[in-house]
């Protein structure tokens, strides 16, 4: 054991990793890093689907895969069967943290359901991912990565200015993925927190809608102050813009004391690719 291993803050937590693709396994990673033991349970013969998606090296695991899992264990489990639910009922009675994120109601489904392990495990944190809130109309509709950014907002914040025919852009940073794993990361660690005083585990649930709107509060108060303005004073495109019900696209405009914009430098003229990039 390394000395680093020895003192990491998660020693000794150990939890169950029945996520898969990009937002649920980005957050089991993070908890991998931290230093628990995390078992990540595989479908079996395919396993997760996203290792042999995009291969580039023939024989071996994708590198989408390998860049979301490394640092845990893997067991392939077919929880429909009576053999795989005791394995899986085995594994959440020793656990600390349970983390999921596959299709609405599956879990339930399949007797893995908040209630059921609760009482299976009582000091057990489950954690939920899924794309909306439980009560949305949209709780039974599966998200991804372009989903979650449009449901979320970011989309409509990102692109170019080319007037009302533009239309959403997708980030190429995954504000609906791995964001959203990294804010269900928070609480869990809130959660074994709590646990410490209250001695009992608690359901936490994010949704990535949630978590893509939180990283666009700034457009939301855009939003907020067009509503209530009629036009937004900061943006580039004011005053001859015609403001409507939405916030245009704004390139790099921020507003406040925050400078957006990239500036050319000293020698522009013969080097087209001189740019000094404005601190923000």
């Amino acid at each position: 054991m390394t000395e680093e291993n020895k003192y990491a803050p998660l020693k000794g937590i150990k939890v169950v990793d029945w996520t898969q693709v990009q937002s649920g396994p980005s957050c089991t990673q993070l908890l991998a890093w931290l230093g628990a033991e995390v078992i990540k349970i595989e479908r079996t013969n395919t396993g997760d689907p996203t290792r042999n998606e995009l291969l580039d090296i023939q024989d071996s695991w994708s590198l989408y895969y390998l860049q979301l899992n490394a640092n845990k264990k893997s067991l392939t489990l077919n929880i429909k069967t009576d053999e795989g639910k005791k394995i899986m009922y085995d594994l959440l009675k020793k656990a600390d943290v349970f983390v999921e994120n596959i299709a609405p109601g599956s879990a339930e489904r399949n007797g893995f359901g908040w209630e059921t392990v609760h009482k299976l495990n009582p000091k057990l944190i489950y954690a939920s991912l899924k794309g909306f809130n439980e009560g949305s109309r949209f709780e039974n509709v599966k998200a991804f990565e372009p989903v979650a950014q449009s449901a979320g907002g970011a989309a409509s914040a990102t692109g170019w200015n080319k007037g009302e025919d533009n239309v959403p852009t997708q980030s190429a940073a995954a504000l609906g993925d791995s964001n959203s794993g990294m804010h269900l990361t928070i609480g869990i660690l809130a959660a074994l927190l709590q646990r410490e005083h209250t001695g009992e585990g608690t359901f936490v649930y994010q949704s990535m809608q949630d978590a893509v709107l939180n990283l666009c509060r700034i457009k939301l108060r855009d939003q907020i102050m067009l509503d209530n303005l009629g036009a937004l004073p900061h943006y580039a495109v004011y005053p001859n813009y015609k403001w409507g019900k939405a916030v245009p696209r704004a390139e790099n405009t921020e507003g406040g004391q925050v400078i957006g914009w990239t500036y050319k430098a000293k020698g522009w003229e013969t080097d087209p690719n001189a740019y000094v990039y404005a601190w923000c």
